[in-house]
């Protein structure tokens, strides 16, 4: 399996996207709904409109719900990510990524020394990587795409 057979370096830079993800996880989850809200308004504007308006709020209203679907995507797949976690994986994420709190709090907080911490980060993002990583994956391919 090709998340498995990583190197080091490619290793490294996937942990680092996840991690990222992790860490905007709740700012996804308000982004989703900001998003909603704002096409509930369009979509009331253009009961109300006519003309360029309308035209305008359908186009945006189309790049709008491109965005939250992808972002529906993205919650859904960590959300199942996590499921598979066990709890003091899954609560080492809530500290450390969805709290944002440093290693030495996190450790405090579930009860393990830093040491034993970096090896439950470790084993998470192994599983992780695998869970999540066509989806990082598609996005190190999307950004090539980008840069050539």
């Amino acid at each position: 399996m090709f998340f498995v057979d990583l190197d080091k370096q490619e290793r490294k830079r996937m942990i680092k996207r996840i991690e990222k993800h992790l860490k905007n996880y709740n700012n996804y989850k308000v982004a989703a709904i900001n998003i909603k809200n704002q096409m509930e308004r369009l979509l009331a504007q253009r009961k109300t409109s006519e003309g360029k308006r309308i035209a305008f709020s359908m186009d945006h209203q189309e790049k709008l719900a491109n965005e939250l679907a992808e972002l529906e995507v993205l919650l859904a797949s960590i959300e199942r990510a996590l499921a598979e976690l066990s709890p003091i994986e899954q609560e080492f994420i809530k500290y450390r990524y969805f709290n944002n709190w440093s290693i030495e709090k996190s450790a405090m907080e579930i009860g393990y020394n830093d040491k034993a911490l970096f090896t439950i980060r470790n084993q998470a993002m192994d599983k992780l990587l695998i869970s999540l990583g066509g989806l990082i994956f598609s996005e190190s391919a999307n950004e090539t795409k980008k840069i050539n």
